[in-house]
């Protein structure tokens, strides 16, 4: 294009492969009610996919007796867009520097969970990160030679309780970051 040379860097699934690595590692725990004592732990699954698919698997399975695809608690992401960000740009002439131009991948995180204590300890394993935002360390385009810090930044959060019938039986919680 414009009369420059093939090039593909990656950088758009290096930032997708980044930010599912930032939530790859949170854990929930149950404990026993009369005893507080730890009954189970595991590692809460993330994925890149829609919200709209998420919720889909989740209506699948009224019951959510399906142990298959539809496991709660569990984490969705992805990118819900790319923005230019024009407080970055850079001197137009300095083409020798390969500056690139300044865009924003805006991503969402969605967190879903049977129940309220499952979702609020995904959350407050996240939360304390953003002051608003985490700043990664990231060699992007390893011919350049030099890493890059990039600030993910946290703007919202939201939550919502899907009930099914009465306000008594909650289906799931769902939280977007």
């Amino acid at each position: 294009m414009l009369g420059n040379s093939h090039y593909y860097h990656q950088l758009t699934r290096k930032a997708v492969v980044l930010f599912g690595r930032l939530f790859d590692d949170i854990t929930i725990i149950r404990k026993n009610d009369q005893t507080g004592k730890e009954v189970n732990r595991f590692l809460v699954p993330i994925i890149y996919a829609p919200k709209e698919k998420m919720v889909t698997r989740v209506f699948s399975d009224p019951e959510l007796t399906r142990q298959l695809q539809a496991l709660l608690p569990r984490m969705s992401f992805e990118i819900s867009g790319i923005t230019y960000d024009a407080s970055r740009k850079q001197n137009s002439l300095l083409k020798a520097a390969n500056m690139g131009a300044p865009y924003d991948l805006n991503f969402q995180l969605d967190v879903y969970a049977r129940n309220i204590d499952d979702g609020t300890q995904i959350v407050e394993q996240i939360l304390p990160f953003f002051n608003p935002d985490f700043t990664v360390s990231a060699s992007m385009v390893p011919d350049l030679g030099f890493i890059k810090d990039i600030p993910v930044v946290l703007n919202n959060v939201t939550n919502n309780i899907e009930y099914e019938g009465n306000y008594d039986s909650v289906r799931y919680v769902y939280w977007t970051l």
